[in-house]
């Protein structure tokens, strides 16, 4: 299927390649459908109809996929893959095909996607409040909210230690990768997503290294909301403050609580919420997060396309 689908097909197309026999499908109504398709996909049929025509048409090489190779099984496969995390053994099993197949359109369907996130990941030229009902044009001075999201991984490797501290993460008390993810406050968009990076390393040191400088050269003067974490770059980033106002106080809150509905919508991604076993055995620390790193980006660009087609945040003012 190396063309476009309608929503509607993808529902059937995906429930089938799941194993629903058409008599299952059709005996329940489509909400139920619709709920059995997210469970296995975590993404609604309009967002995949969307990105399997974004990498048909794409004119990014990276993202592009040619029509001697596009089968849309293959890439319900592979975002099974990211929303179930099956092990190799079940995921042949469910869909019918050899080991080597799995794994071999599995990663290359993920870097496919991994690689729209140029496209869907976009830091904005301007910002402004659209919900403003006196000037809508009006450039804000708070326009993203920053925070850091962990990921479990194995245990990296360390020839003198049982454990390596420089990936262990507060938040599991195991081995993670930590990645930088900000927001436009006053819009449905995920504008930046940098890492992965060791989970010990602190939140303000990550911002010093990335996304400081992207903020000093392409939005000077504005300001990012972020926890306690992110204090020691007042001219950036606004932490919690006991000078904070009510308004004020409230209108932070709201933002960071958005933020941490953005990151367990990625978490819906079993790949993102459990231990990643991929890429660590024989293998260096680097060779696994090249590929974290991929289905981390894939994932962001499935919310992304979800967010912008009937699954919004809520607003924060």
């Amino acid at each position: 299927m190396a063309q476009n689908l309608p929503a509607n097909e993808v529902l059937e197309t995906g429930l089938r390649v799941i194993g629903f026999e058409q008599h299952r499908i059709d005996s329940v109504n489509e909400k139920k459908n619709l709920s059995r398709f997210r469970t296995h996909y975590a993404s609604s049929p309009i967002v995949l109809s969307i990105v399997w025509d974004m990498l048909l048409t794409s004119e990014n090489e990276d993202a592009s996929v040619l029509p001697d190779v596009a089968n849309f099984q293959h890439f319900l496969m592979a975002v099974n893959f990211l929303a179930c995390y099956p092990t190799e053994n079940e995921g042949e099993a469910r869909f019918g095909v050899s080991d080597k197949t799995y794994r071999k359109w599995n990663w290359f369907y993920v870097k496919k996607l991994a690689a729209l996130k140029p496209e869907v990941i976009v830091w904005p030229n301007a910002w402004n409040n659209p919900n403003n009902q006196h000037d809508p044009n009006t450039e804000t001075t708070f326009i993203i909210s920053v925070d850091g999201v962990h990921c479990m991984i194995q245990e990296p490797t360390l020839d003198s230690f049982s454990e390596n501290k420089q990936y262990y993460s507060h938040k599991f008390k195991k081995p993670a990768f930590d990645y930088e993810v900000a927001l436009s406050i006053f819009t449905n968009k995920c504008v930046w997503i940098a890492g992965p990076y060791p989970a010990s390393k602190h939140d303000i040191s990550i911002f010093r290294s990335s996304l400081k400088g992207h903020m000093e050269q392409n939005s000077p003067g504005k300001l990012a909301i972020g926890d306690k974490g992110y204090r020691g770059e007042p001219a950036l980033i606004s932490t919690p403050s006991s000078h904070d106002n009510q308004d004020l106080r409230d209108f932070k809150g709201r933002a960071m609580s958005r933020q941490e509905t953005f990151n367990c919508r990625l978490k819906n991604f079993a790949v993102m919420d459990v231990r990643f076993r991929h890429g660590h055995d024989r293998a260096t620390v680097d060779d696994t997060a090249v590929k974290h790193q991929a289905c981390f980006f894939a994932c962001a660009v499935l919310v992304q396309v979800d967010m912008d087609n009937g699954g919004p945040l809520f607003y924060v003012a």
